[in-house]
């Protein structure tokens, strides 16, 4: 059987052959190996290695950390394995396998949906994967790869397949490879690939007290530096978007619970409630009470005289992280409108 590594894909088509969304912990043990397909492993939480083994001696065999927020995509017959050394770390995992199209397709899918990797490989970056001189590629999520990866998993989990299922898995594996391009070529123009760490880092420590110190150190540059890349590539301070974030998640709160707003603003990580109230004056135009009146005459009457809404959507470019309330978080100010506008803040 021919060798076909993803520079030789040719007019190969990718088929589904395994995935996971796993926890691990350091007593997972793998042993060495390779196989005929491509894989794919994703950083959701924490940092793992693989040992990436070219010749039988032990000094020859190379280490890569994957941080989270990083995807490394592993050639055909690479010999690997993987290594946890922190507490937990959760893996997203995806194993594609070249497939001649010669071959019977269920549905005959290629004669709707045929894809020529071998032209995406020519011009996109997706030969960056194709040809890397190591057999393997880390790639910073600089797009939607952790949120496109998710998708295809869940599309590949679906057991009754349909042709209309068939149609989406293949689409959700394009995808994929789009997104991954995408962020080779984000990496190319900015090399920022911290900036994602540094969301996935807010994200994560949302309702914990944030410091420019304790970003700095998760990301390995000097606060000053961190804090101006940052401005230069968002558009806003780290201080902004952390606020921003979490008067999102009041608002929510403030919509969707009977939570006191004293509780609300402890749960999302202001410093105290005077904090909280300074920054929704600041930011929305209202306190935390009044916007909560908003809300209960939303859902009562949308033609009340106090009827208004106080959401907005927040630019999808700013917070590509991997949680769909994230994604598509929502703040700010009152529109002068008694119309129903919202938009499923």
């Amino acid at each position: 059987m021919k060798e076909i590594r993803f520079r030789d894909i040719g007019n190969c088509e990718l088929k589904p052959m395994a995935c996971y969304i796993k926890k691990f912990t350091p007593s997972f043990y793998m042993g060495m190996h390779n196989h005929s397909y491509f894989e794919m492993m994703y950083s959701a939480k924490g940092n793992f290695n693989v040992e990436i083994m070219r010749s039988a001696e032990p000094e020859k065999i190379e280490t890569i950390t994957v941080h989270q927020g990083e995807l490394i995509f592993l050639d055909a017959y690479l010999f690997h394995r993987l290594q946890i050394e922190e507490e937990e770390v959760v893996i997203y995992n995806v194993e594609l396998i070249p497939q001649a199209d010669e071959k019977e397709e269920a549905f005959d899918i290629n004669t709707l949906f045929a894809v020529s990797y071998a032209a995406l490989i020519e011009r996109t970056n997706l030969k960056k994967l194709a040809f890397s001189p190591d057999g393997y590629t880390v790639i910073p999520n600089l797009s939607k790869i952790d949120s496109s990866l998710r998708d295809l998993i869940y599309a590949m989990m679906n057991t009754n397949m349909h042709l209309e299922d068939v149609c989406i898995l293949r689409a959700h594996i394009l995808l994929l490879f789009m997104e991954i391009s995408k962020s080779l070529a984000a990496y190319e123009q900015y090399g920022a690939h911290y900036i994602k760490k540094i969301q996935l880092y807010i994200k994560h420590h949302l309702n914990q007290k944030i410091s420019l110190d304790d970003i700095a150190k998760e990301v390995g540059y000097h606060k000053s530096y961190v804090a101006a890349q940052f401005k230069s590539h968002t558009g806003k301070t780290i201080m902004q978007t952390v606020n921003e974030l979490r008067i999102s998640k009041s608002l929510r709160m403030l919509r969707d619970t009977g939570l006191p707003v004293a509780e609300i603003a402890k749960q999302v990580g202001f410093p105290s409630y005077a904090q909280m109230v300074h920054e929704f004056n600041k930011t929305v135009g209202m306190s935390p009470n009044a916007c909560r009146k908003v809300f209960q005459n939303d859902e009562l009457d949308y033609d009340n005289p106090q009827y208004s809404s106080i959401a907005i959507r927040i630019s999808e470019e700013d917070y590509l992280l991997d949680d769909t309330s994230f994604t598509h978080a929502f703040y700010k100010k009152n529109l002068n409108s008694k119309s129903k506008t919202l938009i499923n803040y």
